[in-house]
């Protein structure tokens, strides 16, 4: 459904901004198209298996 493509597109952005920045994750969800950021934690586990928390967190390593 585009809804997915659309999904996975804007989890990709924000998992590159997470990577790239020191930003909180809620100003990256919402830079990302995310405007509700209960929707984003869902959306970012169900394609990446883990929360944008810790992902942030491998990064931080």
């Amino acid at each position: 459904a585009p809804i997915d493509y659309l999904n996975y597109y804007r989890i990709e952005q924000a998992c590159y901004q997470i990577s790239q920045s020191e930003d909180t994750l809620t100003d990256i969800a919402f830079r990302c198209g995310f405007n509700d950021f209960s929707y984003f934690i869902k959306t970012f586990k169900k394609y990446k298996g883990i929360t944008p928390k810790k992902y942030q967190m491998m990064w931080k390593e």
